[in-house]
């Protein structure tokens, strides 16, 4: 099976989702920078789950500080992570307030620990040292995947880390 196709067939779907809610909600810029790192974050871990189930060959699974090896623990770990980026980056762009928010306030604090906090040690200590790896055939090594990954993967889940439960509260507040 081509893995990269099947995430991509994922993707498309949730990123259909994600534009529809985009056009009918009433959504805060904080909140869609917020879902936009969510979407990016399921996006990487859409295929996962269903490959360490079925594929005897996959080389295991790493996303940050996360990793496991072949079978159940990949379904579980990569599962976990796209189930609970795919519900904060609808919720996040779906509503302005909300006790949805606090899950995406939880998501975005466990992806600053899982991926920024190693990723800015790692550029402090040797800026090339970060890679990014679409499975075990397509690795962009260097520079660049640290600067990606500090825009793309830290600073939404700063941004929603901060507005998510002051959205949150304020909608506790006015009930």
């Amino acid at each position: 099976m081509n893995w990269a196709l099947f995430a991509g067939g994922v993707t498309v779907v949730l990123t259909l989702i994600w534009l529809w809610l985009v056009t009918r909600s009433n959504w805060a810029w904080p909140g869609l920078v917020a879902s936009v790192g969510c979407l990016l974050t399921a996006a990487l871990n859409s295929a996962a789950p269903i490959r360490g189930l079925v594929d005897p060959n996959y080389a295991g699974y790493g996303f940050g500080l996360l990793h496991a090896d072949k079978g159940i623990s990949v379904t579980i770990l990569a599962g976990t992570v796209f189930l609970a980026a795919s519900a904060a980056a609808l919720s996040a762009v779906s509503r302005r307030e909300g006790a949805a928010l606090w899950l995406v306030a939880a998501v975005c604090a466990a992806m600053l620990a899982i991926l920024a906090v190693p990723t800015i040690g790692d550029a402090l200590a040797d800026p090339a040292a970060n890679a990014i790896q679409f499975g075990e055939y397509l690795t962009i090594p260097g520079l660049l995947p640290t600067a990606i990954i500090l825009l793309l993967l830290t600073v939404p889940f700063v941004i929603g880390l901060v507005w998510a439960p002051r959205a949150a509260l304020r909608a506790a507040a006015s009930s």
